[in-house]
């Protein structure tokens, strides 16, 4: 499998490898440390019952200056649909290795019969922008970054958002105590996450695809990066019909991920997805920690303007892009 170009060797990603990967990771984006740790964990974490991947590096003189990957788009699968990332450490760019890797990597795909081609860059990278648009790849859609300082957030004036949701007979709870009142409920919540993620608008083209019970389980329960007790839950009666949640930031002890906030399309127009927001920022606010980062698609409107009301700002987007094979 080893290709070599110039003084460039491309070969499949080993354990000890992670080091580097994370290292090259944090040097082009610094405001986002990347750990081996954390690294290992996300490869880890990828489902490889259901879908396939590879992952390479490439030496320079026996040291890793870059690394990529293809796989297939597991949050919205087709067997002929991939994404595909190359990153090359910043000291050893216009070397051609980045060209190399992604040589490689569309050679690969090409022989399993891709149709369509998923990549991304943030648009202060122009480099890498006019890189894949180089090899092809086309603006899709954006998707914005937004982070948001906690403590300087005044929710004074969003009471009321909490009180027109009880209003219209909603209960904000967490996954923690509807657990603790019924273990049973779990089945319950992720019936109505994959509900919720599929009517929320998404940069891909195409529908999400479930994840399956056990590694839902795996990421949003048991993970270390976990909190029950920021896994808020909108119930009507004895029906979810919302959530909001908030997971731990690895590299970052006082900064929280916000993943999903969705509410089903019959309940919306009641605030509460902003009073479920606001629950988020209360928890951030009382646990002592500094930042929320959330990312939304430039698709959903509504989301990007709660977002807006609350305070937080947005970072430089990232260009989703896309690219179409010959049949």
């Amino acid at each position: 499998m080893a290709h070599i170009a110039e003084q460039v060797e491309i070969r499949p990603l080993r354990d000890e490898d992670f080091e580097a990967v994370a290292e090259i990771a944090t040097a082009n984006f610094p405001d986002e440390p990347h750990t081996a740790q954390e690294t290992r964990d996300q490869y880890a974490r990828f489902d490889e019952r259901r879908f396939n991947r590879e992952w390479i590096v490439a030496e320079e003189r026996g040291q890793v200056m870059a690394y990529g990957f293809w796989s297939h788009v597991w949050w919205s699968f087709h067997p002929d649909k991939y994404h595909v990332y190359a990153a090359v450490h910043p000291q050893a760019h216009r070397r051609g290795i980045g060209t190399s890797l992604l040589t490689h990597l569309l050679r690969r795909l090409g022989e399993r019969g891709a149709t369509r081609l998923k990549s991304w860059a943030r648009e202060d990278h122009g480099h890498v922008v006019a890189f894949l648009r180089r090899f092809g790849f086309e603006e899709h859609s954006r998707t914005f970054e937004s982070r948001l300082p906690v403590a300087a957030v005044d929710l004074t004036p969003f009471a009321g958002y909490a009180r027109r949701a009880e209003a219209a007979g909603a209960v904000i709870t967490t996954l923690k105590d509807e657990l603790r009142a019924d273990a049973n409920r779990l089945g319950a919540v992720y019936q109505s996450h994959c509900a919720l993620d599929i009517g929320t608008p998404h940069s891909d083209p195409d529908l999400p695809t479930p994840p399956r019970f056990e590694r839902w389980v795996e990421d949003e329960v048991r993970s270390p990066r976990a909190l029950p007790d920021a896994y808020f839950l909108v119930k009507m009666g004895d029906v979810y019909i919302g959530e909001s949640v908030l997971q731990r930031y690895d590299a970052g002890p006082g900064v929280l991920w916000q993943h999903l906030t969705a509410v089903h399309p019959e309940y919306r127009g009641h605030g509460i997805a902003t009073a479920l927001k606001v629950r988020t920022v209360e928890y951030a606010q009382i646990m002592g920690y500094r930042e929320i980062r959330t990312f939304n698609s430039s698709k959903n409107a509504p989301m990007l303007a709660i977002n807006t009301k609350l305070g937080f700002v947005r970072q430089p987007v990232w260009i989703d892009f896309l690219r179409a094979e010959r049949a």
